[in-house]
């Protein structure tokens, strides 16, 4: 006996339910272009998502906030991180996020450990929202404009610096401070008299200002910010960054290494900061793939081994431990401020041709 037909009210809801997957992928898409959490406009829309949960491969990471679980699952805590910021914007238009929230929109590599929770700014009689996962800050300095950066509204970069500065450790503060004094159109100088005409109205102003004084454009990554502020809480003679060397097998090639330390009885150290966010990152990597990026990684500690130098390697983990980054510093012979191996002054230039092992 042949199977009933189906009826018309059957076949309509086959149709529906193509209509509403296809109405929500496109809805996903958008939001996973726009590098965001899905906001649903509808009840309707919310109420499709929520039944997908689960099983049905959405997830909503935030209240009121959805996604695609293998999108979700794919992205570094960074991603993430940013696209819960541009959901909140789009739920609620006016916030400003600040801290190391704003820094990650300015572009800083602050570390992943301290994106577990948003970072908003607004006056305590506007603190809306209750969660685990907002951390509120109240204004005082509230002359400064927020600007849009990585499509949210954020600090400018002055405040962003002062925020994270006085509130972070030295070393997490080093990361902000470095990616700020290479940013800010108007370099160090502009941070400068930005703290300084703080100084008495917001509270550390001070704390920031000894930060500032160590920082260095030339870092390129979170792990050497971090890395270097090791080195100078732990006194070790400061290296050189982001050092030229030339290629022994092309002539009028060059690359670079993270570090270099000349000391005082001529002897060379390079110093390189590896670690998976460097493969990862395609700012670092130069839009590389991950394979291209260590073939080239392993090219450039072959040609190292070309000249006379001890090459120190260590990764962004050990350098946030100290204690790992200090062991290897010490063993591999970095001396410390004092010592009469540390070289004062600027630092010499290298005779590379002259280490070459022959």
């Amino acid at each position: 006996m042949r199977g009933a037909r189906p009826t018309m009210r059957a076949m309509g809801g086959g149709a529906m339910s193509k209509k509403v997957e296809g109405e929500l992928s496109a809805m996903l898409d958008g939001a996973q272009r726009a590098g965001s959490l899905l906001v649903p406009e509808t009840e309707r829309v919310r109420a499709a998502l929520r039944r997908r949960m689960g099983a049905g491969g959405i997830v909503s990471p935030e209240r009121g906030m959805y996604a695609r679980a293998s999108w979700w699952e794919g992205l570094r805590p960074d991603a993430r991180a940013l696209a819960i910021m541009r959901g909140l914007q789009r739920l609620h238009p006016g916030w400003v996020f600040c801290g190391v929230s704003a820094a990650l929109a300015h572009g800083a590599d602050v570390s992943w450990g301290l994106l577990e929770k948003t970072h908003v700014a607004a006056p305590r009689s506007s603190w809306s929202v209750r969660s685990d996962r907002i951390a509120w800050h109240a204004v005082d300095c509230a002359e400064d404009r927020p600007v849009v950066r990585s499509s949210v509204r954020v600090t400018p970069l002055p405040r962003t610096t002062l925020d994270c500065m006085r509130s972070l450790s030295f070393r997490e503060g080093m990361v902000v401070a470095d990616h700020a004094v290479a940013h800010a159109s108007g370099g160090r100088e502009e941070l400068v008299s930005y703290l300084q005409a703080r100084a008495g109205r917001c509270h550390g102003v001070d704390r920031a200002l000894g930060t500032l004084a160590w920082a260095d454009a030339r870092a390129e990554s979170g792990g050497e910010s971090i890395a270097r502020a090791v080195m100078i809480e732990q006194g070790f003679m400061l290296p050189d960054l982001q050092a030229w060397v030339p290629d022994p097998l092309r002539p009028g090639r060059w690359f670079r290494v993270d570090f270099v330390w000349v000391r005082a009885d001529g002897r060379v150290i390079v110093g390189e900061c590896d670690g998976k966010r460097k493969l990862l990152d395609s700012g670092l990597s130069g839009g590389r793939s991950v394979r291209q990026v260590l073939v080239d990684q392993r090219e450039r500690e072959g040609l190292i081994t070309a000249y006379d130098v001890s090459v120190v390697r260590f990764t962004f983990e050990e350098a946030a431990c100290v204690s790992e980054l200090v062991r290897k510093l010490d063993l591999y012979g970095v001396p410390r401020l004092g010592s009469p191996l540390a070289s004062t002054g600027e630092a010499p230039s290298i005779d590379w041709p002259a280490l070459l092992r022959r």
